[in-house]
């Protein structure tokens, strides 16, 4: 919660003028109540000590007690006027003003008790009105005062004109040139304070912004990385599990031995789903399984995924051609993680079709082509990653070739089959490291 100066007493804000904020503790209101009363209590002391000094007969020269206490009267009237010096300013100063200017006229221009109400009054004016506003006030208020001051000093005839003259200059600089530019500068300040906190909320903001991309970004990869893994064993295990039934009746023993396949499946897709889940936790959960890093597939482990794909019941062959490099962990994985979405869409939108994958590493770049065949008889969704189905498989191809500056093609190919093509730029010594 936080206080804004003039606002809870009704200051409407000017136009491009923000309000200065401070929070609000215990020890920070009082501090304000102190801050509204002592210029108040010090106006109050000046005309205690005049009437006080008026009654024992102190002052030169001497005044009448009734004098006395109708001056003193005035002072307090500026003292009570200053109450509203905040919601009121300019109220508060035509008050001040106009009882200091009854002051001068009651004593040729001579008594000063109501300078220090004016000196308050008019700070406060020039802080809380916009610019445009409060200088002709003040203007006004001092030409209003200096003219009182030049009548009763040629009314009472008690100074030269000059010595008059210097007098009211003097009056003009102490009650408000002086106080004005005292106000300017603490706004300066103020302004200053209020566009650091700005700053400091905006770089806030600006943290918290990046820090939720961030996140966003690692949500989208690791759901990416769910997707893959579990579309592909999910393909694998759906496929062998058809099989497997199919083969029941006519080949008990080739069933139970797909049945011991697919319980290998089931197994590999719970070893992978953890060590992509445990790149979640800190190094500081307890329970956390230190043993074992999560490691990262590449085109080293596609024979291997090939070989499964053999098992379960696909129709794959492999072929690799030219001089194996070694690409970076994120390349290799994504290099991986495409041919894995590849052969599960075919498993599930083209079974039965043949299939192949091929590695080339060039001179400049590795290239991967998967390409399955036309199927026999299409499902309602055609073939694997038919044009008008884009699902999420594609997509994350399409975000990981992106990532690593890979080129992705996919579409349909000319005998009715579909191929995925993936183009990685052989990288430098310092992106394998």
């Amino acid at each position: 919660m936080t206080i804004r100066d003039g606002e809870a007493a009704g200051v409407r804000r000017p136009a491009g003028q923000p309000w200065l904020t401070r929070p609000v503790t215990r020890n920070g209101s009082q501090r304000e109540r102190r801050r509204t009363a002592l210029p108040v209590a010090a106006v109050l002391t000046v005309a205690v000590v005049y009437f006080t000094a008026g009654t024992v007969g102190e002052l030169e020269p001497a005044v009448g007690l009734p004098l006395v206490a109708l001056q003193s009267a005035l002072v307090l009237g500026q003292a009570l006027a200053l109450l509203v010096r905040r919601s009121r300013p300019v109220t508060a100063a035509v008050v001040v003003v106009a009882f200091h200017c009854a002051l001068l006229a009651m004593s040729g221009a001579e008594l000063g008790i109501g300078s220090l109400a004016v000196v308050i009054a008019v700070f406060h004016l020039v802080r809380r009105i916009p610019r445009p506003r409060a200088y002709p006030a003040v203007g006004t208020l001092a030409l209003v005062s200096s003219a009182v001051v030049i009548l009763a000093a040629v009314i009472g005839a008690s100074e030269n004109p000059v010595e008059a003259s210097a007098l009211m200059a003097l009056r003009l600089l102490v009650e408000y040139a002086a106080p004005a530019v005292v106000a300017e500068l603490v706004s300066g300040r103020d302004q200053l304070a209020g566009a650091a906190r700005e700053k400091e909320a905006f770089v806030e903001r600006e943290r918290n912004y990046l820090v939720e991309q961030e996140r966003s970004t690692e949500r989208n990869a690791l759901a990416r990385e769910l997707h893959d893994i579990a579309g592909h064993h999910l393909s694998g295990i759906i496929v062998s599990a058809q099989a497997a039934g199919a083969l029941v009746d006519s080949d008990p023993e080739r069933s139970r031995s797909m049945l011991r396949e697919l319980e290998q499946e089931a197994r590999a897709t719970l070893v992978d789903l953890r060590g992509t889940v445990g790149l979640l936790r800190s190094d500081r959960d307890e329970g956390a399984d230190e043993r074992t890093p999560v490691a990262n597939p590449g085109p080293a482990d596609l024979a291997t995924l090939v070989e499964t794909a053999l098992r379960r019941g696909q129709r794959v062959d492999h072929v690799e051609t030219g001089r194996p490099f070694r690409l970076g962990p994120i390349a290799g994985t994504s290099a991986y993680r495409m041919v894995q979405e590849s052969l599960a869409n075919a498993a599930h939108h083209a079974a039965g079709a043949p299939c192949t994958v091929t590695v080339e590493y060039g001179q400049e770049e590795m290239m991967i082509l998967v390409e399955n065949g036309p199927v026999e008889q299409p499902g309602p969704e055609g073939g694997a990653g038919t044009p008008g189905r884009q699902g999420h498989g594609l997509t994350g191809m399409r975000e990981r070739a992106e990532l690593i500056g890979a080129e992705l093609t996919t579409g349909p190919s000319v005998d009715g089959g579909w191929r995925n093509t993936l183009r990685v730029p052989r990288p430098t010594e310092r992106t394998t490291r």
